[in-house]
């Protein structure tokens, strides 16, 4: 009797055991990966910009380019152009800046600053920061402000420029065939005689 009292308390037990639902093991924490997204640099925002002149022993010329903002980190660009040939051209400062600090290059000893931008610093993606200008053409006897010519700061680009014959008044657009890459100089020339008005950068 005793003997089968403890046969059935073995068996209860095992089916006590057996009923018992096993404890799942905890899960195991992800392990968290720390990844750096990169920062998108934001453009500049409320610059100012201003030309000052330049003096150098016996030279003088308004020639030197000053930006300014109130966020962001850029460096300073300004279009130049010499007044003997009437050729325009770009000079980007060497030092980025954090904002508010003022950056600041000058043209060529002796050439005149035209307009000056702010350069964001790391560079922006496609064709940002153009600077336009025209200059006159000389072919033979004939002089026209007709060439007109854009640079910018990043990306591929043609020039096209709005043209216009003052004899008749109408207005046409030409754009140019070579495409460029930042920082180079693209550009064409009206036809002949006639006067150009704007220019633009058109993205490739």
């Amino acid at each position: 009797m005793k003997r089968a009292l403890s046969m059935l308390a073995a068996a209860l037990l095992g089916v006590s055991v057996l009923a018992t639902p096993a404890q799942a093991a905890p899960a195991a924490r992800p392990a968290q990966v720390t990844q750096s997204a990169p920062t998108a640099q934001a453009a500049p925002t409320g610059c100012v910009t201003w030309i000052e002149w330049v003096h150098q022993g016996s030279s003088h010329y308004y020639g030197r380019g000053n930006v300014q903002c109130d966020t962001g980190r850029y460096k300073v660009k300004i279009q130049c152009r010499n007044m003997q040939t009437g050729v325009g051209y770009v000079v980007y400062g060497s030092l980025a800046v954090n904002a508010p600090s003022t950056a600041t290059t000058t043209c060529y000893s002796g050439n005149v600053a035209e307009a000056v931008f702010a350069v964001q610093d790391p560079p922006a993606t496609g064709v940002t920061g153009c600077a336009p200008w025209i200059e006159w053409v000389h072919q033979g006897s004939s002089h026209y402000y007709g060439r007109g010519r854009v640079q910018c700061d990043t990306g591929s680009y043609k020039v096209k420029i709005q043209c216009r014959n003052l004899q008749t008044g109408v207005g046409y657009i030409v754009t140019g065939t070579q495409v460029v890459t930042a920082p180079n100089v693209a550009t064409t020339t009206c036809y002949s005689g006639n006067v150009a008005e704007t220019v633009f950068a058109v993205p490739q």
